[in-house]
């Protein structure tokens, strides 16, 4: 059966903005990027919004493009509604690209904005989406070229998002993946500092999802890193029977539940608590089913990123499953390290209990209040 055999994302604050306005979520065949437009940390709301109605999907009962565009749909409707009600916000919106992986490989996309879908299929690159943007109608109407717009002024001036209207026009489109397929979906810091060519190089490589996602990252940040960037890469293949589906997850579920924090200068502070918490949540998951998405989305906690060391609030419950799934989302980066603690309140915080976002908030808070 042809299905999803590695994935992996990954999202950085660039150099130059102070926040990071771009979100994400993978959820099992369920893959969206989001950047947040607007003054002050209104376009942060906005993307978190979005990511928050597409994990609302229900996966058992919602499919194909129409959940796509149902979850886009009601994004733009909250936040059309939550500017109008708080005027500081006003003018937020947010762009949107999402693919979800159905039986045999087809995959259904929905985009709004200047994110993007590329297809990396037998070494060709081919970008699925078409762009919302003033340089991309420039293009259409033959004013400029791909090379020009690359390099444009207003090459981030985009001209459909979710939020500024009651309703939005959505983008759809479908692929009949094939074993070997690799799809990236990513935010404008990445295609504004990378080039094709060198997106394609990255993709071509042999090297895991999560590699690859880290290099096209770095390659952002060293190529100016001028926006936040984000990146979720997945490879399609074909998928082991239920048989030893089962068996690798039974041997997964045996691994020491306490293999945690390996050392107290906070390398891997990403634990693989596998253990414990995948038997209960594979066990929550199967009781609850469309239900268990309430859950993850009330469940947080405390972490901090590998690659930038930021303490981050994470959406979800602390559990990494096969094939790259994680069954959480950083939905907060701090701009305190975990090297600027000391071990115990490194171990303190990051002891992976499940809290309430204000809870989370509250702990993050008093560790920068009391950082210099």
């Amino acid at each position: 059966m042809i299905g999803i055999v590695d994935s992996a994302g990954q999202s950085q604050t660039g150099h130059v903005r102070t926040s990071n306005e771009d979100s994400y979520l993978m959820r099992g065949p369920l893959f969206m990027v989001a950047d947040g437009v607007g003054g002050a940390a209104a376009g942060e709301i906005a993307s978190t919004m979005c990511a928050e109605a597409f994990a609302e999907i229900d996966l058992i009962r919602q499919r194909g493009a129409d959940a796509l565009r149902s979850a886009i749909g009601t994004a733009n409707t909250r936040i059309f509604e939550r500017a109008a009600q708080e005027p500081e916000l006003s003018g937020m919106g947010t762009t949107v690209t999402a693919a979800l992986v159905g039986d045999s490989g087809h995959i259904d996309f929905a985009n709004v904005g200047d994110s993007r879908a590329y297809l990396l299929r037998d070494g060709n690159l081919q970008r699925l989406s078409e762009d919302h943007s003033v340089v991309a109608e420039l293009v259409a109407a033959g004013q400029i070229t791909e090379d020009e717009a690359w390099r444009h002024p207003q090459r981030n001036v985009v001209t459909r998002v979710l939020g500024p209207e009651p309703a939005v026009k959505i983008d759809t489109f479908a692929l009949e993946a094939r074993p070997g397929d690799t799809v990236l979906l990513c935010s404008d810091g990445l295609t504004d500092m990378v080039t094709e060519e060198d997106v394609a190089a990255v993709l071509t490589s042999d090297e895991s999802c999560e590699q690859v996602v880290r290099k096209l990252i770095r390659s952002a940040l060293a190529g100016g890193g001028e926006d936040n960037v984000t990146a979720l890469a997945f490879r399609i293949g074909e998928v082991v029977d239920d048989d030893d589906r089962t068996a690798a997850a039974r041997q997964i579920l045996t691994v020491d539940p306490d293999l945690d924090d390996r050392d107290d200068d906070g390398r891997s502070i990403h634990w693989r608590r596998v253990g414990l918490w995948s038997a209960i949540a594979l066990v929550v998951i199967a009781l609850l089913g469309a239900g268990a998405v309430v859950g993850l989305r009330e469940s947080h906690f405390v972490g901090a990123n590998e690659t930038t060391g930021r303490i981050e609030i994470y959406q979800g419950v602390p559990i990494d499953l096969v094939a790259g799934v994680k069954l959480y989302h950083a939905v907060y980066a701090s701009p305190v390290t975990y090297a600027a603690l000391d071990p115990q309140t490194r171990k303190d915080l990051f002891d992976h209990r499940l809290r309430s976002l204000e809870s989370a908030r509250a702990a993050v808070k008093r560790i920068e209040q009391g950082s210099p």
